[in-house]
């Protein structure tokens, strides 16, 4: 548990000395030697977070950072409410680089749902970003930067990237369940693989389901289907029609796959998402192009079952 291994609270890289006493900051309120803070904590359902408001010994920014951190701790008093740092994950160190708070994970925090790990970094972020002089958090795992499910950098995140809805946790990540198409070993019939993927909710989950394809499968005796250099130009949707503009690589196939399986893989994955009917596929913008001299791209391609592998 977090409680046995964050020794000191706070491992401090860089120390700012600033007196967080500012008013007007959301969520604080200033009471003599005590600071008020919302302090954020997950609901039993892991569906949103939820505000306690927690008073920490006033001091500088460092302090205060420690006093939160430990708070996030401990069972809170509402024993409906979740912890953020009392799950099953370590955590090597808490640091603080200028402006931004550094909260380096063990790799066990990997093993989470996907859904209550975004929550945890919500209720962090919202937590430690109230502090006078801290705007942003970032992750790590083991010291590495935390990435998304297609190996992307999560970046610097902000509290302004966590928003209540209704009720409802909306985050700048959110979480989806994908049906991908790949190949099977012979290279001539879809085999398709549920993914749950963690994305940017700022990016269509069109584009998405692309990326996701172009990284590949993972289930084992399931094959790739596109050339991994392949750039992805734009994707888009209109009218159901989903536009996916790819670079000259993707007419250069190094897997042997059917012309077919290829254009499919893209094509039905695309479809199971359920607002896309149609896919056209396009190179630097064009269409009129023959894909391995076997299949016109100026086509607008359906969803084709005859090839899924029963």
């Amino acid at each position: 548990m977090i409680g046995k291994k964050l020794v000191p609270a706070v491992l401090i890289i860089v120390l700012i000395m600033i007196i967080a006493g500012g008013c007007g900051r959301h969520g604080v309120v200033d009471t003599g030697n005590m600071v008020k803070y919302d302090v954020y904590f997950l609901n039993s359902e892991e569906t949103k977070v939820t505000p306690v408001e927690t008073a920490v010994q006033r001091g500088e920014v460092t302090n205060e950072l420690t006093g939160l951190i430990e708070v996030m701790q401990r069972k809170p008093e509402d024993l409906s409410l979740h912890a953020p740092f009392d799950y099953s994950f370590g955590v090597n160190g808490v640091s603080l680089n200028g402006e931004q708070v550094i909260v380096n994970f063990d790799e066990q925090y990997l093993e989470l749902k996907s859904t209550t790990a975004v929550l945890i970094r919500a209720a962090i972020v919202r937590t430690l970003t109230q502090v006078e002089g801290v705007t942003c958090v970032s992750f790590q795992i083991n010291g590495q930067p935390l990435t998304d499910s297609a190996g992307n950098p999560l970046g610097i995140l902000t509290a302004d990237m966590f928003i209540d809805n209704g009720g409802t946790e909306i985050n700048a990540y959110e979480t989806a369940t994908l049906t991908l198409y790949f190949t099977n070993e012979t290279g001539d019939m879809l085999v398709s693989e549920k993914r749950e993927v963690e994305y940017n909710s700022n990016i269509a989950l069109e584009r998405i389901v692309v990326d996701q394809i172009l990284a590949g499968p993972e289930k084992r005796g399931v094959y790739p289907t596109i050339n991994p250099e392949t750039g992805v130009v734009s994707v888009s949707i209109k009218d159901g029609i989903c536009y996916v503009n790819l670079d000259q690589n993707f007419l250069t196939q190094v897997y042997n796959v059917t012309s077919e399986v290829t254009i499919y893989s893209i094509t039905n994955s695309l479809i199971e998402l359920g607002g896309v009917n149609q896919v056209q596929i396009m190179v630097e913008g064009e269409s009129n192009l023959m894909y391995r001299e076997k299949i016109s791209l100026d086509t607008l391609f359906e969803r084709n079952l005859e090839l899924i592998e029963k």
